[in-house]
């Protein structure tokens, strides 16, 4: 049976395998850079007509996009990403996974984007400009679209925090959690920089 919540890392892996942004990933199969955004983080899923495209854009078995894992190459990357973009107006964050987002006013017309966590954090962490609209993907490694689950962190134990330079006032930034976490927008009183602390929901029984 063809599981619906893997597909999303399995399409991240095979964008990331070949060094593609999801914008052109979007323009080879003639759809919006958004949908792609979606499969990615698990909130929405291919028409199935679709599928056989996919799969000879990527040279794949179309198999590999049901789940057969022995043609999946999973990428391995450091405990770090960073990323430099032209000015935007609008970040959306889309918040998947534990983590502290820090928004910091800059002001020197640079727009930087830096994670740092674990290795599966990062590995599916994504960010990517689509004309004056920066995407940050903090994906949800389970792959889950409604709920988040422990995974093995592979040893590391510091927090994930992801730092976003806006480059210039004004910018406006939204957080989209599309998970059972809870997410906190505050202010940081030592540094005046905003951030969002994502965090599990614990139900006490």
């Amino acid at each position: 049976m063809y599981d619906l919540n893997e597909f999303c890392n399995i399409i991240t892996s095979l964008r990331k395998e070949r060094c593609w942004t999801q914008t052109a990933v979007a323009e080879k199969l003639g759809i919006s850079a958004q949908s792609i955004s979606k499969w990615e983080c698990g909130i929405d899923y291919p028409d199935v007509t679709l599928f056989p495209m996919i799969a000879e854009l990527f040279s794949i078995p179309i198999g590999v996009l049901f789940g057969e894992k022995s043609n999946v190459c999973v990428m391995t990357q450091e405990n770090k990403y960073v990323k430099e973009f032209a000015l935007c107006k609008n970040i959306t964050v889309y918040l998947g996974n534990i983590c502290r987002v820090e928004y910091i006013e800059n002001n020197d017309g640079t727009c930087i984007v830096k994670a740092e966590g674990d290795p599966v954090f990062i590995r599916y962490f994504d960010a990517e400009q689509t004309g004056d609209e920066l995407i940050v993907q903090i994906k949800n490694p389970s792959g889950s679209a409604i709920l988040w689950e422990p995974y093995d962190r592979e040893g590391y134990t510091n927090e994930n925090i992801v730092h976003i330079y806006l480059g210039e006032k004004g910018v406006n930034y939204t957080n989209i959690n599309y998970l059972d976490l809870q997410a906190n927008f505050s202010q940081n009183e030592q540094t005046g920089n905003y951030e969002v602390n994502t965090v599990r929901i614990t139900n006490n029984v």
